[in-house]
């Protein structure tokens, strides 16, 4: 799982982590971008939000935090969705957990909704990543 690959993963990733805090004149903080549905978004970043809470707590972390997408189909009839992860909606509350413990300020970027904007708005009939990326962007 991702929280296990940090766990892993943890000297590597906290020594770039440190070099470059250490080397930045006025550190204020982290900005931290992953998914909460499941992979490594949600496990390796619970595990280094959580991380970089305990290690520089006096430290603001900003997430940006992409929710799953709800649709039940492609029809547009909304509704809850079935998930194509099983443990999807496990993942997103373990990662809630941790995003209200762990970070100063969340912005949610909502799959759902993002999805929308490009098809009514945009009229992208069937948005891509690179699409619905440039969006966020």
């Amino acid at each position: 799982s991702g929280f296990s690959q940090g766990e892993t993963l943890h000297k590597e990733v906290f020594d770039i982590i440190d070099r470059e805090a250490d080397g930045s004149d006025s550190l204020e903080g982290f900005v931290l971008t992953h998914s909460i549905a499941g992979g490594t978004g949600s496990g390796m970043g619970s595990y280094v939000l959580e991380k970089l809470a305990d290690r520089y707590p006096k430290k603001l972390v900003q997430t940006y935090s992409v929710f799953p997408n709800q649709e039940s189909g492609t029809d547009g009839s909304g509704g809850i969705g079935v998930s194509d992860v099983v443990v999807q909606p496990y993942n997103s509350m373990l990662t809630l957990k941790r995003l209200t413990q762990c970070a100063d300020c969340v912005v949610v970027l909502d799959n759902t909704a993002l999805n929308r904007i490009a098809s009514d708005r945009l009229h992208i009939e069937n948005p891509s990543f690179a699409q619905i990326n440039e969006l966020v962007s």
